[in-house]
């Protein structure tokens, strides 16, 4: 059978080539839309591994703040080894001139 459609001839052959030619390529773009719902799933997947991670970071900076807290205060109590050596010079000095014995 054909069919005259201004100059253009058209079978069923032809039309039947059209039609799977479209299904073919439906069936390509479904297949595309299945993969790309399967990246998104996995992109999904991979923001809820980050926004943990993100929580661990932030836990970690806290933590890390209360360290630096502690080593402030340590730091600001501490006698340097030169001070100490220093003073314990004096010390032995000051005993020597009064007379008193170390404990040493």
């Amino acid at each position: 059978m054909k069919q005259e459609n201004g100059n253009n001839t058209v079978t069923l052959e032809n039309l039947a080539g059209m039609i799977a030619r479209g299904f073919e390529e439906t069936a390509k773009k479904v297949e595309v839309d299945a993969r790309f719902d399967s990246v998104n799933s996995r992109f999904a997947d991979m923001d809820t591994r980050f926004d943990k991670i993100d929580g661990r970071l932030d836990h970690l900076d806290a933590c890390m703040g209360r360290v630096e807290a502690d080593l402030a205060e340590i730091r600001s109590n501490i006698v340097h080894r030169y001070e100490f050596e220093d003073l314990m010079a004096r010390v032995k000095y000051v005993e020597k001139k009064l007379g008193i014995k170390s404990g040493k």
